[in-house]
């Protein structure tokens, strides 16, 4: 988690001794030699009990794949509004499970079908393992991914947006059987779809709409250029979308419903790919799996994040990464920025604003340390006095013998008092 956001050209680096590449909170954790040990003997599945005619390509991962998907939709209400898409974990190695998408910014590695809200939570998703004949031969690859992934939303009238790669007429009169909407872009080739006008006819703004008997609406709508939508729940009801043109200028274009809907709750899978991006542990992998558990492992801290940010205040990624990693090693606290002025250059007079004033009520260890890790925390008494932080809150003078073995801090234990106590919870 660390090697995410602190980065060095390479993993022994951050045991060097060499200033310039010392990381000591690394050495101080894990020994370089137990560190590659673990990463060399990790395993999520038992390679033991393979079967014999194992067709699944993800053994090695399966276990941990089904936890976190489980996990996923029971830890947080899925939104009534979610998109399906396709995300890729960089890998650059020999395997059969790699595939090249032109279109994405990792251009090479695993294709994941993700489900996801708006906020970037992902509720779940599948690794792509290449052409699959035993299950959902029904409406073709995009249509199957779609069928796998809404099995938990069937009759709870739930909307799902896709593009032009899932839609179908066929899937949406699937979907609409099963209490589910949909909505999304369509190529204008897919079987069924009813002809419409040709884009000579079309201005900017107009569009032309054909509702079936089954209840589809159908659009052809001009923007920029002409795009095709197909849904199972809108109508041809009309609004104004807003687009910026050549001068920089924004202007108000009529447009069908089903335009603004699609573009305010389809970005959910890049929403989570932008935030998995910002600190992202990209290291090579002697093993084909790891690339892809390290990318897994990921999406549930990003989730994670999203979660924290529902119920705490909301803090950077960065931040929030950097709690995770402190309790995961019990460290002590976490290292804040120095106060006061910086020390101006000779001869000058640096023209800085007046500091601001300290918040008494806050501590010099995050929330996360104390109230968590309960066995970690134990007080010990000391030669030398401190003063007591839980004290110097309220305001009151105590400098106490006593000290908190994890967080480093001084904290009255008496039969007076027992700071210690209410400090950590």
């Amino acid at each position: 988690m660390l090697f995410s956001y602190h980065r060095l050209p390479r993993v022994r680096n951050y045991w060097s001794s060499d200033i310039d590449y010392s990381v000591p909170v690394v050495p101080d954790t894990l020994s370089r030699n137990r560190y590659f040990q673990i990463l060399g003997n990790l395993h999520v599945n038992d390679n033991e009990v393979i079967p014999k005619k194992n067709t699944d390509r993800l053994y090695k991962i399966r276990p941990l794949m089904d936890k976190l998907n489980k996990n996923f939709q029971s830890l947080r209400m899925p939104h009534q509004t979610q998109s399906i898409d396709e995300s890729m974990i960089l890998f650059k190695g020999r395997s059969t499970l790699k595939q090249y998408n032109p279109k994405k910014p990792i251009k090479r590695g695993y294709k994941l079908w993700c489900r996801s809200d708006m906020s970037g939570y992902m509720y779940e998703f599948e690794v792509y393992q290449g052409k699959d004949d035993s299950e959902f031969k029904r409406f073709g690859l995009g249509g199957s991914v779609v069928q796998k992934l809404i099995k938990s939303l069937v009759n709870k009238n739930h909307i799902i947006m896709m593009d032009n790669f899932f839609s179908s007429v066929e899937l949406y009169e699937y979907l609409k059987s099963v209490g589910i909407y949909a909505c999304g872009t369509v190529q204008s080739n897919r079987k069924g779809l009813p002809f419409l006008a040709v884009d000579k006819a079309l201005k900017r703004g107009d569009f032309d709409c054909r509702i079936t008997d089954q209840g589809l609406s159908y659009f052809k709508w001009k923007g920029n250029r002409c795009v095709f939508f197909l849904s199972n729940y809108h109508g041809t009801e009309v609004c104004k979308i807003q687009r910026k043109q050549k001068d920089g200028s924004i202007m108000d274009i009529p447009a069908p419903t089903i335009v603004r809907d699609y573009n305010s709750h389809m970005g959910g899978v890049d929403k989570s790919d932008m935030l998995k991006s910002l600190y992202d542990r990209d290291r090579k992998a002697k093993k084909w799996w790891h690339r892809l558990f390290f990318g897994i492992i990921e999406i549930a801290m990003v989730n994670s994040y999203i979660c924290y940010s529902d119920i705490q205040d909301k803090i950077p990624l960065l931040e929030y990464k950097r709690r995770v990693k402190q309790g995961l090693i019990t460290m002590s606290k976490v290292s804040s920025k120095k106060r006061g002025r910086p020390r101006s250059d000779a001869g000058e007079i640096s023209e800085l604003p007046p500091p601001k004033k300290r918040k008494t009520a806050n501590f010099s260890v995050s929330d996360d340390i104390r109230q968590q890790n309960k066995g970690a925390h134990w007080p010990i008494f000391v030669k030398n006095r401190g003063r007591c932080e839980f004290c110097a809150s309220k305001k009151i003078e105590s400098r106490p013998h006593s000290q908190c073995t994890l967080c480093k801090v001084f904290l009255c234990v008496n039969e007076k008092k027992n700071c210690f106590y209410q400090y950590h919870n």
